[in-house]
């Protein structure tokens, strides 16, 4: 009997070390660049129990819709004012996110909306009372994390129609819809994830999120009142509570995730964004061999991305030249061995383009093509 407790304890050692173990080595750094294809056909996605040992096979996933995520310079954002301790800046349609970096954490600190939004007099930097713990370092199976978001927007009661303003009994100068959103994360489950571009040791995060959104109305010599009441008779569906479930997996091979699944209201997957296999290496000159350089998305949209894997740090230049050898953009660019650079393309319009790297001596050192959407 001892044998076969013996056994048994040597098992459960072994199945606990084997489980993937998140630390500060995919920590997001100012210049990374993540890509992910997005997609909502996903009813064939099955999320699979919590607990230890676990196999996912999302290697059935094909889509071109693309997204990116960019960690740039704060001073790129519009409000960075308003956010002298952050990092990085992150763009998310037209809000900006500011985040600082530990070596143990990431905090968001606060969102800010670029040019007013689309609604005239909003906009402006939000930062949140309390610096939101967002990830953290090392995460292992069963870690949880707690962490809220607070955020007001406020804005003059003379944007709103007349008519809408006359069914209030009172008439307020100005309104201020509040968003507070509540997230609790838990590591509930820990194995492999099989993705059409690869298979990835991780480590998966169910995330509840309890969103509340409220309104505020300033009447004069009253103050701020709340009439969230009122408004959610005139506004049916937009304030009040709103929970959801997600699932984040990830990896210590990589930063970013690796994949990230919305469910809808019965649990289900309802979208995904996954990272794709869209690496492709730079051939050299005489187009025999490749160089250690990889290069994507392919297609690409606003940002190109450089990763180096052995060629040495030092200063490069690139060229990106059209089907009729014209070149369309270049620059000098600093390359890190093992790190990765983005290179805005903004300005390219959709079609086909090659990708050059030459030395300091103007020599090419090697070329790709590469697609622009």
């Amino acid at each position: 009997m001892k044998y076969f407790y013996y056994l048994f304890l040597c098992f459960l050692s072994l199945g606990v070390s084997a489980q993937t173990t998140i630390t500060n080595a995919v920590r997001p750094a100012v210049g990374d660049s993540f890509s992910y294809r997005y997609d909502t056909v996903v009813a064939s996605l099955v999320l699979g129990s919590p607990g230890p040992n676990q196999s996912w096979d999302f290697s059935n996933l094909n889509s071109n819709v693309r997204r990116s995520e960019v960690y740039l310079p704060k001073s790129a954002g519009a409000n960075a004012a308003s956010f002298p301790t952050a990092d990085a800046v992150v763009f998310q349609g037209i809000t900006e996110m500011y985040y600082r970096m530990y070596a143990n954490r990431v905090d968001l600190l606060g969102t800010a909306t670029r040019g007013g939004g689309p609604i005239p007099g909003l906009g402006g930097a939000n930062v949140f009372p309390k610096p939101a713990t967002v990830l953290r370092y090392p995460e292992n199976y069963l870690d949880s994390l707690s962490y809220q978001t607070i955020s007001s927007v406020a804005f003059s009661s003379s944007i709103l129609p007349d008519s809408l303003l006359n069914s209030l009994p009172l008439k307020p100068d100005s309104f201020r819809v509040n968003f507070n959103t509540k997230f609790h994360k838990v590591a509930d489950a820990w194995g492999t994830l099989k993705l059409p571009a690869k298979s990835w040791e991780v480590l998966r995060e169910k995330i509840n999120t309890v969103s509340k959104t409220t309104i505020d109305a300033k009447v004069q010599f009253l103050g701020w009142i709340d009439v969230t009441g009122l408004a959610s008779g005139l506004f049916a569906g937009f304030f009040g509570d709103l929970n959801t479930t997600a699932y984040a997996f990830v990896s210590n091979e990589t930063k970013g995730y690796i994949a990230y699944i919305t469910t809808d209201s019965l649990g289900l997957p309802a979208a995904v964004q996954y990272k794709p296999d869209d690496r492709i290496q730079l051939q050299t000159a005489n187009g025999t061999n490749s160089i250690a350089l990889n290069l994507y998305p392919n297609p690409a949209q606003d940002v190109l991305i450089v990763s180096n894997n052995s060629l040495p740090g030092g200063r490069y230049t690139y060229r990106i030249v059209d089907v009729n050898g014209k070149t369309i953009q270049s620059a000098k660019i600093q390359l890190i061995e093992n790190e990765s650079h983005s290179i805005q393309i903004h300005g390219l319009k959709a079609a086909t383009y090659t990708f050059q790297l030459l030395d300091n001596k103007a020599q090419e050192l090697g070329n790709a093509r590469f697609i622009v959407k």
